[in-house]
């Protein structure tokens, strides 16, 4: 037992939830929900904590605290601990353990929602919490522990988190059956035609799929004809499902299109692909009693949802 923990004043579960509470809201203020008094207990609470460890955990820079790198480290080791012992009251009164997957809003709803019972059969039978995040966050969460598995492209991935592939994600054009072609575009000259007529909603500027595409339309000297533009891959589906107009999609957005849509393989005309794997920290899942054939297993289930 480490005594020189408790040989001390300063350290107490309340203080270490007070600490990770600010770091959580990004601020004193935001914590405190505008609670001056609470304010003021986070501000002796984290003095204590610095006083007990010996380490700056916060900097102020004008009217706001920035979190030091010991303080991140502190934050992802009070986040592990409260989950290991969330993990064990929950095993003690046999209650369901709680699982956090990640991932872009199109890949939560579109492959993982259709295998959420697939996926907790897989982790074994936890309460799944999924958030839609972007890929960025994704993988600070995971180095935070504040997820346990993130669904990311693969070359959003760092060296530092490890991966398991779930397979490639292709795209197709989606378009309302009353607005479909009679046949599948065989040329470059086919492609220009239909996309030159056929009332179009695309992706506002400046993401990877949105490039492709414009440079895919460049190549035909192509003027589609757009008539929307969208923030999400789930808006321009909608628009597919409400009838009005075609949208490239990813081939798992064939349900959020509508049964009534036709998905048509881009063939010689946008050659795109994103490969997506199952990304975790084995530290973080070991502890919680996962490991690298669990987020096989994960995988497996989002491939054959896909």
């Amino acid at each position: 037992m480490n005594k020189e923990l408790f040989s001390e004043h300063g350290l107490s579960l309340d203080r270490l939830k007070s600490f990770l509470d600010v770091v959580e809201a990004g601020s004193i203020v935001k914590a405190a929900a505008g609670d001056t008094n609470r304010q003021s207990q986070y501000s002796r609470q984290i003095k204590e904590l610095e006083v007990f460890f010996g380490a700056e955990l916060t900097k102020r820079r004008g009217r706001r605290i920035e979190i030091t790198e010991e303080g991140e480290r502190l934050a992802r080791l009070i986040r592990g601990a409260f989950t290991d012992l969330a993990d064990f009251r929950a095993d003690s009164k046999n209650e369901a353990r709680r699982a956090v997957i990640a991932g872009g809003a199109s890949v939560i709803e579109w492959m993982v929602a259709p295998a959420i019972a697939r996926c907790r059969a897989a982790l074994g039978n936890p309460l799944i919490e999924t958030l839609s995040m972007r890929s960025t966050d994704v993988v600070r969460a995971l180095d935070d522990g504040k997820v346990d598995f993130g669904i990311l492209r693969e070359d959003s991935i760092p060296t530092s988190i490890q991966r398991v592939e779930v397979g490639p994600l292709s795209y197709r054009l989606f378009v309302p059956a009353k607005l479909a072609p009679k046949s599948t575009p065989r040329s470059g000259a086919a492609w220009d035609k239909l996309l030159s007529q056929l009332p179009q909603a695309r992706l506002l500027g400046g993401g990877r799929l949105r490039r492709a595409v414009d440079e895919a339309h460049q190549a035909l000297a192509c003027r589609p004809n757009i008539i929307a533009e969208a923030s999400s891959l789930l808006q321009l589906a909608a628009m597919v499902k409400s009838g009005q107009c075609a949208a490239i999609l990813p081939h798992t957005a064939r349900l959020a299109a509508g049964e009534n849509s036709k998905a048509i393989p881009l063939t010689r005309f946008l050659d795109y692909s994103r490969s997506l794997c199952v990304a975790y920290k084995p530290t973080a899942i070991a502890r919680r009693g996962w490991n690298e054939q669990t987020a096989a297993q994960l995988a497996e289930c989002l491939r054959a949802a896909s």
